[in-house]
């Protein structure tokens, strides 16, 4: 768990992994009662924290936080970057100060048992050595869940300063994965190839398929008047942002502003992207067709995908591609680039052009926009033939996979 806390730490709404680790943990519990417990490892394997769900639950909830300042952006962004400092400190001292975690870890253990990590671990500095360290004390075996290996097949893409932590990861994940699990069969293309490349032991890889949506109360599913073209995404250079912002710019230019619909862009601003800002500030955000929101919970975002039109998510490269489940999931049309694992995401239920293909990116939007009866169609058959897949069966496959390939203990 401790990926997913320091996550926590540092922000108030889940991103990808971590709302891929929020939907699976709880269902892997509910599943497996007595079989699963969740723990946090320090600064090496003589700290650990032994954990309740509920403590999980509750180190996570920011929702005050995000209710008080979320909509606030330069006082959100302040307090929380101050926060998060606190936050840390005083979470290395908790492990440090706990003397029984160990002795209650060693308690809970057994020979043959399965370690798994479902986050991404990479900013733990001995993350892999600790790993080591306790399959060396216990007897445990370890699986991983490799969500992309982008910093080394697209490292263009990749903030500089995140680089080196993946690096030194990957390298100690080498050394002690006994299975690894990839949401598509892209990353474990590019994970084989990878390894191949440094010359390094292939391990077992397994696909695990990934569930789509996420749990809302019921009062929170009601259809909202349509408005807008969405695009879930932290707002960074890989993400491909300036592909739609010269497509509505064109389109406006054509067609008219009364004609074009908002485009909403939900994500925080990342990085790369100077250039995106400044043309975002310079139009007045295309004089209010583009719209930047950040900090949603996720009745929020439920809402934006149920009043769009359709949604867009043209990435130049991904692991996944979790926002294009979501929309079919939400009955939405997408919209999304054919690059790695997004074809797989779509299940033909989605169009796709090439990430840098604007000509083909527009021609696909305009007749979403414009053609009668496209969009309806589009929609009619996601209705009637879309399944979509739950996250319960993705802890299921995920607890059949360890054991079919590292067997029973």
């Amino acid at each position: 768990m401790g990926d997913l806390l320091q996550y926590f730490r540092e922000h108030s709404t889940p991103a990808g992994i971590s709302r891929i680790q929020f939907e699976i943990i709880p269902r892997l519990l509910e599943l497996f009662p007595g079989r699963i417990s969740l723990f946090q490892i320090g600064r090496s394997s003589r700290e650990i924290e032994v954990l309740t769900f509920d403590e999980v639950l509750r180190r996570c909830d920011n929702s005050a936080f995000l209710a008080r300042f979320g909509h606030h952006r330069t006082l959100f962004n302040i307090l929380q970057f101050s926060s998060s400092y606190a936050r840390a400190a005083i979470s290395a001292l908790i492990l440090q100060l706990n003397r029984e975690g160990r002795a209650r870890f060693a308690g809970e253990v057994q020979a043959g048992d399965v370690i798994l990590n479902l986050g991404g671990a990479w900013s733990h500095q001995h993350f892999g050595r600790s790993i080591a360290e306790l399959k060396h004390d216990f007897g445990v075996r370890f699986a991983v869940l490799i969500h992309d290996v982008l910093p080394l097949t697209h490292r263009q893409f990749v903030a500089a300063r995140f680089a080196p932590f993946f690096d030194r990861w990957f390298d100690g994940m080498t050394r002690v994965w006994d299975l690894v699990l990839t949401p598509s069969h892209s990353t474990a293309r590019a994970l084989r190839e990878q390894l191949e490349l440094r010359g390094r032991a292939v391990p077992p890889i397994r696909r695990i398929r990934f569930g789509s949506g996420f749990c809302l109360p019921q009062h929170s599913l009601r259809e909202c008047a349509r408005t807008h073209v969405l695009y879930v995404s932290t707002i960074e250079i890989r993400k491909n942002h300036r592909l739609l912002f010269d497509i509505w710019k064109q389109m406006i230019s054509d067609y008219g502003a009364a004609r074009v619909p908002e485009l909403v862009f939900a994500g925080k601003f990342g990085w790369q992207i100077d250039d995106l800002k400044r043309d975002l500030q310079a139009t007045r955000f295309l004089d209010g067709k583009i719209r930047v929101v950040e900090n949603l919970d996720d009745a929020e975002l439920a809402a934006l995908y149920r009043g769009s039109y359709f949604t867009v998510y043209p990435s130049f490269c991904e692991g996944w591609g979790l926002p294009v489940g979501e929309s079919l999931h939400f009955g939405r049309y997408c919209i999304a680039s054919d690059a790695t694992s997004l074809p797989e995401v779509g299940a033909g239920f989605v169009d796709h052009h090439a990430p840098a293909d604007i000509k083909a990116a527009r021609r696909l939007i305009e007749a979403a926009l414009f053609s009668p009866g496209h969009l309806d169609a589009k929609e009619a058959a996601i209705r009637e033939s879309y399944v979509p897949r739950s996250w319960r069966e993705t802890a299921g496959e995920i607890v059949a996979v360890i054991s079919d390939t590292l067997g029973e203990r």
